[in-house]
């Protein structure tokens, strides 16, 4: 294997199958949809830990896999690299016929630097440390913990070094024969910084004291209104010249801005780099900030690509194809709606294992979902059941996105109806059992007995735990102008017109295998009263009938 594995001279002999078409992921210009889960960190560190991993993702009906390159074990010893390991995932993501995004662990990851290798982190002269003043203490850690390392991003040398590796990465991947199943490529890992606002180290000192850079000044001229880097200037006095604390003046907001540069620029370098090898799509995931509870930088990663600096980062790196939210927050809808935004395909690499989560994502438009901690996901699970409908349906629903046929609903607690248009009709959602409840009451019938518990989403002894999502929810694509297929649980769904009276005409429950749609009961009478199971994931296709009066 570590033949295989070791790094091949020479430039790739083709081109990457895979690219962006605007919000649309493309494989030999089909239309695709990655859904699937992200390995744990560690999980792609030993062959065993790959086959067991990769298994589960295809176990919970993905078509996607998650897994890193590690910097540290690629190259343990300064120039000479070995990617086994990426040749181990490449094999595993083939047997199991899974699409593979490989992230690379580089210099950061998660606003620390534990995975890049013990030669980078003992040479503090080539490689200085970052350091943080403000005493923020940062998130996952606790009084008296262990120093983490954290390399400035500001050091030539990290930079020049990660980019060789990453280079290196690429250049192996364009020549490995299993080269099309990486559809994506993320660089770095929740970069920016903890602790503080800005890095305060000599490096870091001497770049906000030195001059802004030109291209700088010229995204600033350019800038949207709402720009919190072009408001910062224009408070300032809009200066086209002079240090980053002359431009945008003090602040901690100035301080996330100038972070913002350098991380980008950082990563900018390694995408170049890796572009010029195999150029495939790149992008970079997000620690999401501001955030409840991490409202200031800092207290999330300073300089990340965070709502506040996306347009920092788009100015900074263009040759990424997207900045991605990673989503464990419980608003998962206003974090979709800030990262789908034009120029920015929509892509969730990380997010808990919640159901409701992925239907926002996909009826927003995201070209592909991913759960953290694949490996821990129950197969007969909720949001497994979904991964197994959406990869089936990837086709289907990337055409219905980019036409605008598509619709989620996710319904929070207390919500008495929601409200979805799809084409000329209205979706008015409300939760099954609620509204059984007050019918039920209403002709003088006891109470619903409490619903049951419903079992969790990951295994026994999984190392984080995530629970049935017990919100009513369905995805619903309109197949034709009185036709919808409906993927849902818990949820009641009526269909009007502003200009006619909307029946029903038929309903039939399925499922579908191997991507074709097999029909099963036809839902009539009682049944229609509740066309969605309450405690698991349905499909129905719903056939209507409009009449018009004259």
């Amino acid at each position: 294997m570590a033949e295989h594995g070791r790094v091949r001279a020479g430039g790739p002999t083709s081109v990457p199958s895979w690219r962006l078409d605007g919000t649309s992921l493309l494989c030999d210009g089909v239309v695709t949809l990655l859904v699937g889960g992200q390995v744990h960190n560690s999980s792609a560190s030993s062959p065993g830990g790959i086959a067991q991993s990769f298994r589960r993702a295809r176990e919970v009906g993905g078509n996607t896999v998650i897994a890193p390159a590690y910097w540290d074990l690629s190259e343990p010893t300064e120039g000479t690299l070995d990617f086994a390991l990426v040749d181990v995932m490449l094999g595993e993501a083939d047997r199991c016929d899974l699409r593979l995004v490989l992230l690379w662990f580089g210099a950061f990851k998660n606003a620390g630097s534990t995975y890049a290798p013990r030669w980078v982190r003992a040479d503090v002269q080539r490689f200085p440390r970052a350091r943080a003043l403000s005493g923020i203490r940062p998130a996952f850690t606790y009084e008296g913990a262990m120093h983490k390392p954290v390399l400035s991003v500001f050091a030539p040398h990290l930079r020049n070094a990660d980019a060789r590796a990453f280079e290196a990465l690429m250049t192996y991947v364009a020549r490995h024969p299993l080269r099309d199943r990486v559809a994506l490529v993320q660089i770095e890992n929740e970069v920016g910084l903890l602790g503080d606002s800005r890095d305060r180290s000599d490096l870091a000192e001497a770049a906000w004291n030195g001059s802004v850079p030109a291209e700088f000044v010229a995204f600033l001229r350019e800038a949207a209104a709402d720009s919190m880097a072009a408001q910062r200037w224009r408070r300032a006095g809009a200066r086209t010249g002079g240090s980053w604390a002359e431009v945008l003046g003090e602040s901690a907001e100035s301080d996330e801005i100038f972070m913002a540069w350098a991380f980008a620029t950082y990563v900018e370098a390694l995408a170049t780099r890796g572009a010029g090898a195999w150029p495939v799509p790149f992008y970079v995931n997000a620690w999401l900030g501001p955030q409840p509870g991490q409202d200031r930088p800092g207290q999330y990663p300073s300089g990340g690509p965070g709502t506040r600096v996306l347009d920092v980062w788009r100015a900074a790196a263009p040759t990424l194809s997207m900045m991605s939210p990673d989503i464990y927050i419980d608003d998962a809808a206003s974090t979709i709606a800030a990262y789908a935004f034009p120029g920015n395909p929509l892509f969730v690499p990380e997010c808990r294992l919640r159901a409701g989560d992925l239907i926002r994502a996909i009826s927003g438009g995201a070209i592909g979902w991913s759960a953290f901690g694949i490996d821990d996901a129950r197969a007969e699970g909720q949001t497994a059941q979904l991964l197994g409908l959406f990869a089936q349906l990837e086709g289907q629903i990337a055409r219905a996105q980019r036409e605008g046929r598509i619709a989620g609903i996710v319904m929070e607690p207390g919500a008495g109806a929601v409200e979805e248009a799809l084409g000329g009709i209205r979706i008015v959602a409300r939760a099954t059992r609620d509204l059984f409840g007050r019918m039920l009451l209403d002709a003088g019938v006891a109470r619903l007995p409490p619903a049951p518990e419903s079992p969790a989403e990951t295994i026994p002894g999984a190392r984080i735990a995530a629970p049935h999502d017990t919100r009513p929810l369905a995805l619903v694509i309109a197949l034709g102008a009185d036709e919808f297929l409906i993927v849902g649980e818990g949820i009641t769904l009526d269909f009007c017109h502003d200009d006619a009276t909307v029946e029903i005409d038929s309903v039939v429950a399925g499922t579908f295998v191997d991507g074709q749609w097999m029909p099963g009961l036809a839902l009539n009478g009682d049944e229609r009263l509740c066309l969605l199971p309450t405690d698991e994931i349905g499909v129905v296709r719903v056939r209507l009938l409009q009449l018009v009066e004259e």
